[in-house]
């Protein structure tokens, strides 16, 4: 799973200072929920998606998230799907 969420929101990004309060949200890792799901030969599948009632600023988020393929054995990322 670290694997993935250090792709999907890496810790060393900086927001520029007229970043919304949304946008903020929508950057910080607490703000998801991970799912995971095991598939065959070693793969992972790890879904993230926006926590309910987080980043409500602006009326609720739609369309946030991705969903990752990771291989545990290699420690590689295969897929992405983004909506």
């Amino acid at each position: 799973m670290q694997l993935a969420m250090d792709d999907f929101r890496p810790r060393h990004v900086r927001l520029p200072g007229n970043a919304s309060p949304a946008e903020v949200c929508l950057n910080q890792r607490q703000s998801y929920d991970v799912r995971t799901s095991p598939m065959p030969e070693g793969i992972l599948l790890v879904r993230f998606s926006v926590s309910s009632g987080a980043c409500m600023q602006e009326g609720p988020v739609t369309d946030m998230g991705a969903i990752y393929a990771v291989d545990t054995r290699a420690w590689r990322i295969l897929a992405v799907q983004q909506p």
